[in-house]
C-alpha cells in the first residue's frame, strides 16, 4: 500500500478491562497482556487418490480456543487480585476490552468475552516484585476498532 506507515511502538498506556459485577474494571498495575485473537481453525486432511495436482486437501472443521495472559504487579485482596480470582473461582463468561496504544496514545482496542482459566499469584522474593499472572480464554471477540474511552 503506497504511504502505509509500520513503525515501532511501544506498549506505554495500554489498558485491560474485565467485567466485574456491574461494569469494565481497568486492571490495576498491568505490566503485559496477550493481544486477544480469535484463535485457528482445525483442518482435516480430505485427501484421496485423484486429487488435483498431487496436492493434499483440507477442510475446515472447529475453531481452536485462543488463550491469552495478562501480567502484573499485584498486592493481595487489592481490587484487581479479588477481581481476577473470583472471576477464576467463578469460570463464567465475562465481557473484557483491551486497548492498544501508539506512542503512548490508545488508538485501538479489542472487545469480546472471555473465561478466566487460570489465576497465579506468583512468588515472594526476597528483593523482587510480586508479579500475578492471569489467564484468559476467548470466547467471542469482535474485530479491532478505533479506541472508545
Amino acid at each position: 500500500m503506497p504511504g502505509e506507515t509500520q513503525e515501532a511502538t511501544v506498549g506505554y498506556m495500554g489498558e485491560f478491562h474485565l467485567q466485574n459485577a456491574t461494569t469494565l474494571y481497568e486492571l490495576n498495575q498491568v505490566k503485559s497482556f496477550g493481544v486477544p485473537s480469535g484463535g485457528t481453525r482445525e483442518q482435516t486432511e480430505t485427501t484421496h487418490l485423484k486429487s488435483p495436482g498431487w496436492r493434499r486437501e483440507y477442510v475446515s472443521t472447529f475453531y481452536e480456543d485462543s488463550d491469552f495472559e495478562v501480567v502484573m504487579n499485584t498486592r493481595a485482596l487489592s481490587d484487581t487480585d479479588t477481581l481476577c480470582e473470583a472471576a477464576l473461582k467463578a469460570g463464567d463468561v465475562r465481557p473484557f476490552k483491551a486497548v492498544l496504544p501508539e506512542n503512548g496514545v490508545p488508538v485501538a482496542q479489542i472487545t469480546g468475552t472471555a473465561k478466566c482459566i487460570g489465576y497465579d499469584r506468583g512468588e515472594v522474593s526476597i528483593d523482587g516484585v510480586m508479579e500475578a499472572t492471569a489467564t484468559f480464554r476467548v470466547v467471542t471477540i469482535a474485530d479491532i476498532e478505533a479506541y472508545e474511552a
